[in-house]
């Protein structure tokens, strides 16, 4: 690897060894453990705790999940473990983070300059933006191991390994301003993984992956846990891809861990869990309601559940009376059209001849791997990006690309990063910005205030936005679209950060606008396949920017083979359904419809 122009490294012919790095997938550091026991931290004295009576431990060769409610401390918990806490991010901090290999001394992290506390543990944020400062991928990852003053040839090593376990090997040589937010927080982990800290702490690092990407990080977090003895501490929402991976699952709770457990034992009783607003692992909710048919066992992925109810004879099957199809617009006209779009990026077609149609009052989601074109298409119709080829239409108009307000006054375009949305001093201003400035709202536009309790803001009105969690943000963002009472909208990964209650209140909140209004368009693009069974019409698939699927939830999720070839996992309950059903046309999308389909267990099958 050489400096390049502006800095880039580049890998040349002789430069890499052959084999594995040392520093990544080699032989398993010593034994070792990081220690935090937290009295209190605040961000402001006299401010509420955000984080108290913590006690944790975390080994090497441990994967720990750290679930929670937004504003439950989290990601506060995680930039403590990294030693951030309190001499980069002040506040009134009482306790202790110590690091200790095996019969060392401890080390307190709270104490060493930031530089030595990240050869102990390793962080990546939230928001993959806060970290990437190079130009181009490879550069990116090999900035913290050349800054270890490391070998070259292990800088190189340590690269290729660490872009391979992400599977990011063919954006090595791409300009990280042109990945798209999943692909960033790939390149993110990878500059992690590429620093080989014994411990490593991950704040939501799959929240802008597809399902695919998001299995196989975690089946590369665990490869380092399991072959490599690194510790590593996942704060994470998605708790059915993840569980299964887990050897502990922790709940936090106004700043507390309040469950500490194998996550076979963690979840139960699930009740627990969805008071705190925390969403349970749907297989797991399904054996607590059916606990003759799974006989105490709590099962983590679709092979164990449908291994326990095959033997007691349950078969599965879509009665023609019980999954109703939903009504969103089939007879209404276009609100946002696209027809024949394609869009290229420094050569790289990024939508090839795309034509979509969403009706008025339709609730079309969009799905896809990372990279296959859902952003785009989203920013087409809009206005934000002009296609080489093609048109758009919104609402009967067409787009004015590079002319943004003229769709604006009829759709709201919610962005993937939110933080792009916020520029005000508080929240009662970014809700109130629409109102002062004059700008022309939909019939029935909403008040500030009404707004500000319809997402649970209410009583933060004078808070900064930047001093809201990732999930308080997300809410806001979308609140000062509602000041306007848009007659559309397009939600580029709404639910990102954002906890059950959170998700389930906005989207309910939503409804409730569509039914108030008697019509509300909305595109969701999303990675969230459960919001997707709870609340779309439709589903349209894209691969590397073509249309490959355009049905109903039902039918999309009993087709896992070509999800597949998008990115895409059906939602578990939905998985399970077409695994003992054998593949029907239509599959059930939620766990109390499951349990109303299945039949009864045959005559002499095995009971507890």
């Amino acid at each position: 690897m050489r400096a390049g122009p502006s800095g880039v490294l580049r890998a040349l012919p002789g430069d890499t060894p052959g084999g594995v790095s040392p520093g990544i997938g080699g032989a398993a550091p010593p034994s070792a453990a990081l220690h935090a026991v937290i009295d209190e931290f605040a961000y402001q004295p006299g401010d509420r705790q955000v984080l108290r009576g913590i006690d944790l431990t975390v080994s090497t060769g441990e994967l720990v999940v750290v679930a929670g409610p937004s504003g439950s401390g989290k990601s506060t918990l995680a930039l403590a473990l990294a030693g951030l806490i309190p001499h980069r991010i002040w506040g009134e901090f009482r306790g202790r983070v110590t690091w200790q290999a095996g019969g060392a001394e401890p080390v307190d992290l709270t104490e060493l300059p930031l530089h030595e506390a990240a050869r102990h543990v390793g962080i990546t944020f939230q928001n993959p933006e806060y970290q990437l400062i190079q130009y181009r991928v490879d550069a990116e990852v090999a900035f913290g191991p050349e800054n270890l003053a490391l070998p070259h040839h292990e800088v190189v090593a340590r690269v290729r390994d660490a872009l391979d376990m992400v599977g990011a090997r063919s954006l090595a040589e791409s300009a990280i301003n042109s990945l798209s937010g999943g692909q960033k927080q790939r390149v993110a982990i990878a500059a992690a993984l590429a620093m080989a800290p014994p411990l490593l702490v991950l704040d939501e690092p799959t929240s802008d992956l597809d399902p695919v990407g998001t299995d196989e990080v975690l089946k590369v977090l665990r490869q380092l846990c399991r072959a490599h003895g690194r510790g590593v501490v996942v704060i994470e929402h998605k708790l059915d891809e993840i569980a299964p991976y887990a050897d502990r699952v922790l709940l936090m709770r106004d700043g507390q861990v309040v469950v500490d457990d194998h996550p076979r034992k963690a979840f139960l009783p699930t009740s627990a869990w969805v008071q705190a607003g925390v969403r349970p692992p749907e297989l797991v909710m399904l054996a607590e309601q059916l606990p003759e048919r799974f006989c105490g066992d709590v099962p983590l992925t679709v092979d164990e559940a449908a291994s326990r109810l095959a033997a007691s004879g349950i078969a599965a099957g879509v009665g023609g009376d019980t999954c109703q199809p939903r009504a969103g617009g089939q007879n209404f006209p276009a609100a946002m059209e696209a027809a024949g779009v394609t869009v290229s990026f420094k050569g790289k077609r990024a939508l090839g001849e795309v034509s979509l149609r969403v009706r008025e009052g339709e609730w079309v989601a969009l799905i896809g791997a990372n990279g296959s074109g859902k952003t785009t298409l989203g920013s087409v119709l809009m206005g934000f990006a002009a296609p080489d080829d093609g048109s758009a239409w919104c609402f009967g108009r067409p787009v004015e690309f590079g002319r943004v307000p003229r769709q604006a006054d009829r759709v709201g375009y919610l962005f993937q990063n939110v933080d792009d949305m916020l520029f005000n001093d508080t929240v009662a201003a970014e809700l109130d910005f629409t109102r002062r400035h004059g700008v022309a709202t939909g019939p029935n536009a909403p008040s500030a205030a009404q707004v500000a309790t319809l997402i649970g803001l209410a009583d933060r009105t004078d808070a900064h936005p930047y001093a809201l969690s990732g999930g308080e943000r997300q809410r806001l963002a979308l609140g000062a679209l509602l000041t306007r009472a848009p007659a559309g909208l397009i939600l580029d990964e709404p639910t990102t950060g954002l906890d059950e209650a959170h998700t389930t209140a906005l989207f309910d909140l939503l409804t409730k606008v569509r039914t108030d209004l008697g019509s509300l368009t909305c595109l969701l693009i999303t990675h969230d396949m459960r919001l997707v069974a709870r609340f779309a019409d439709r589903v349209v698939a894209l691969r590397a920017g073509r249309i490959v699927l355009d049905t109903s939830p039902r039918q999309a999720f009993a087709q896992p083979e070509l999800l597949a070839t998008c990115g895409i996992r059906a939602p578990a309950i939905s998985a399970l359904h077409s695994r003992l059903a054998g593949h029907p046309a239509e599959v059930a999308l939620s766990v109390a419809e499951f349990v109303g389909l299945l039949g009864r267990p045959a005559a002499g099958s095995p009971s507890c």
